[in-house]
């Protein structure tokens, strides 16, 4: 008998991979409009929230860093710095990707799926599923680096100018170390994840709004499940990119 946990990755897994496999149905111009108007809600609408929490993780960052390292070692301080931001920023566009928009996803295929039960006429299988699930999930993925970017570029950018000012050496030199050291793999690396993450979230979150029971109650139940998966999922993606390093 399969496990509940083992069932839902199956379910996730195949939600996902029927996504990309049907992603030529973006050549219809309702999937493109569906696309753009889902970027615009999950990515666009979201960067000034994306803004202050980069900002302030940039300039929280390296203060700690010396409160704790002090500023004898700013080798060390710079490596902890920058990894710090590249391994944090998808894991924070996830969280922001989970929260404003993967629970509302959930709920809003759910809704439809709710009113499919009531009228068959809104629900015409497994074409209309996938004018629905596409451009979501794809949404998202694209969300997802254009996030992770976003981030990346305003949180380095404040503990460029957070670290000028407290280990008092000019911003230029500062940015130069920076670009020197910096490895610009490391840099596609992270919006690959954010990549990947967008592309589970969305999964998951239209998984779980797909299989809700056609009646009320079971909105909140899906919106719930979304984004305890979603987090899951995140996490467990972060956990095989980690553990590839090693191999």
């Amino acid at each position: 008998m399969i496990s509940a946990s083992t069932r839902l990755a199956l379910g996730y897994t195949a939600m996902l991979t029927h996504g990309v496999m049907h992603a030529a149905r973006l050549r219809e111009a309702a999937v493109r409009e569906a696309l753009a108007r889902q970027i615009h809600l999950s990515g666009v609408q979201a960067l000034p929230a994306v803004s202050l929490i980069a900002a302030l993780l940039g300039a929280v960052v390296p203060t700690q860093a010396m409160a704790l390292l002090g500023t004898d070692n700013e080798s060390v301080l710079k490596i902890l710095v920058w990894g710090g931001i590249r391994e944090l920023a998808p894991l924070i566009a996830a969280l922001v990707l989970t929260a404003r928009s993967g629970v509302a996803i959930a709920t809003e295929v759910a809704l439809m799926h709710l009113r499919s039960g009531m009228d068959e006429s809104l629900w015409h299988g497994a074409a209309h599923e996938d004018e629905v699930v596409i451009p979501r999930m794809l949404g998202l993925a694209v969300c997802g680096a254009l996030l992770v970017s976003y981030f990346q570029t305003i949180a380095v950018a404040a503990a460029l100018l957070a670290s000028s000012v407290l280990l008092d050496t000019p911003l230029l030199a500062e940015l130069d170390t920076f670009l020197v050291s910096g490895v610009w793999w490391q840099v596609l690396a992270a919006i690959g994840k954010g990549i990947l993450f967008g592309l589970a979230i969305g999964a998951v979150c239209c998984y779980h709004g797909l299989n809700a029971e056609p009646k009320v109650a079971a909105v909140p139940k899906a919106a719930v499940a979304a984004g305890l998966g979603s987090l899951a999922a995140v996490l467990a993606i972060d956990l095989f990119a980690a553990g590839l390093r090693f191999v």
